[in-house]
Order: structure tokens, then C-alpha cells, then sequence
């Protein structure tokens, strides 16, 4: 036997890759959050193959890490406790809510109002990812090229590229109400600066400016501002009526909007 033999050496430490690869799947995506032009320098489906590779990081490190405890192998270091702690975050963040999220999208009925994936204030973004911040609007799914409708009428302020995460943006101001509607990630904008609009006319086309969203979940952000305080945001779901209806009547006494894209086929 030799000296090395009668040690009480510690036991090989097993593989981390699965924690390597989910830090460098969260640096890729704080990147692209933050960052429009490292967003639209890449392919699109460059970010969504990351996000994959990152959920099935974390569900192989999770398992493994689970099989270990089944076998009676407890944690020895307090390091050891945290990376099993980081690996069920990551499962949850990087798996769970994006699959939660699909699905649901997955399972909406086909006719009716357009699907809302992301609510005002929510902490989940469009694509079932945690986001730094809270929602300011609703984000409302569409197919790139549709229609982007004015949600009620007033005067266009703003219809330009304003060169962040909102991408080509259009704000109309809708007097005597005090407020206004902001619509970003168009591709396409229809209207200028001073133009008078009617409700459910064409402002833009819906597309993937500023943040870009992945394919499938492409959507128009719309925004309640109260006055020109871009900080002053409202929940714009009370004020929905439905989609845009040709020839309906509106309320006038009170600012109600019309959804900023058309309801899906053969239930208008």
C-alpha cells in the first residue's frame, strides 16, 4: 500500500459544465436585452438555439445533481449547496416559465382577440424570460407585415426610429383624454409627426425593431402614457373594447381603446 493510499483524499470533483454554460447562456441574454444592436447583428434564431442549450444545461445539471442526493450523496461543501440551488433557479428561469409560456400561446383559442404575452407590469417577458423591470404595456402577438391600428383617434406626436429597445415607434396623443398611445417594434411606419388618425386606421406594419422578438413571438408593445410624462404609464387592458369594428360606435366621453392589431379570422 502506498502513502497515497492510507490518505483521506478528497473525491474527484465532478463535471461543472452545466453550470459554465448557464452563466454564459445569462451573459448572452443580459447582452441582448440590453443591447439593440448586438439584437440585430445576429440571426434570429441565434438567441432562442442559446436559450435551448441553456434549459437543457440546467435540466441535465439539475437531474444529475438530484440522482446524486437519491443516492445518498449529500452536499459536503456550502458550495455545493449553492450550486444546487443555482441549478434549480436556472430550471425554473430557463425551462419551466419559456415552456409555461409556449404552451400557453400554443393551447389560446385560434379566432378572437389577439393573445396578449406579455400583461402590464409583469416581471416575464414575451418569450417566458425573467426581465430586470416591469412591463410597461402589453405586448400583443401578430404576424410580421399585419396592420398596426390606431387604438383610438387623436394627432401623431412621434413616428420615428427612436434608436432603443422600442425600435420604430409611433405615439398619438388623444385629446381631450390627456393621454397618449405608444406602439413600438414596427417595421414598417405609415403616418408622420402631425398627422390626424382615426381610430383603426393603419399607423405601421408589425415587426421586429428594437428588441427584437423571436420567431413566433413577434408582437406590437403598446403603451398608455398619461400626458407626455413617459414615466406616467397605465394598464391599457381596462380600457380595451375589442378589436376594431368598421362603422361601430364608440364611447367619446372617455378614452376606450380598440386592440392596435385585428382579431383573428371568423370572429371579428
Amino acid at each position: 500500500m502506498t502513502r497515497a493510499d492510507t490518505l483521506d483524499l478528497p473525491a474527484p470533483r465532478r463535471g461543472r459544465w452545466p453550470t459554465l454554460l448557464i452563466l454564459a447562456t445569462a451573459a448572452v441574454a443580459i447582452a441582448a436585452g440590453a443591447s439593440p444592436s448586438i439584437a440585430h447583428s445576429l440571426p434570429r434564431f441565434f438567441f432562442p438555439t442559446v436559450a435551448v442549450i441553456g434549459a437543457v444545461a440546467a435540466t441535465i445539471g439539475l437531474v444529475r445533481a438530484l440522482r446524486r442526493l437519491a443516492r445518498g450523496e449529500r452536499p459536503r461543501q456550502t458550495s455545493d449547496l449553492l450550486r444546487l440551488g443555482m441549478l434549480l433557479t436556472a430550471f425554473v428561469l430557463l425551462a419551466v416559465l419559456p415552456l409555461v409560456r409556449l404552451v400557453g400561446m400554443l393551447t389560446a383559442p385560434s379566432t378572437g382577440s389577439p393573445y396578449i404575452l406579455a400583461g402590464f407590469g409583469a416581471w416575464i417577458g414575451g418569450e417566458g424570460y425573467p426581465h430586470p423591470s416591469r412591463h410597461r404595456g402589453l405586448d400583443i402577438k401578430g404576424a410580421v407585415g399585419t396592420d398596426v391600428l390606431a387604438a383610438a383617434g387623436g394627432r401623431v406626436a412621434v413616428a420615428r426610429d427612436h434608436g432603443d429597445l422600442c425600435g420604430l415607434i409611433v405615439a398619438i396623443v388623444h385629446d381631450p383624454h390627456g393621454y397618449r398611445t405608444v406602439y413600438c417594434h414596427s417595421a414598417t411606419l405609415h403616418v408622420t409627426a402631425g398627422d390626424e388618425v382615426r381610430r383603426g386606421q393603419r399607423i405601421a406594419t408589425l415587426g421586429t425593431t428594437g428588441q427584437r422578438a423571436w420567431p413566433g413571438y413577434e408582437h406590437v408593445h403598446l403603451e398608455l402614457q398619461r400626458g407626455t410624462d413617459r414615466n406616467a404609464v397605465e394598464d391599457p387592458k381596462p380600457r380595451l373594447v375589442g378589436c376594431f369594428v368598421p362603422g361601430a360606435s364608440y364611447p367619446t366621453d372617455r378614452l376606450v381603446l380598440t386592440y392596435p392589431v385585428a382579431c383573428r379570422e371568423r370572429d371579428r
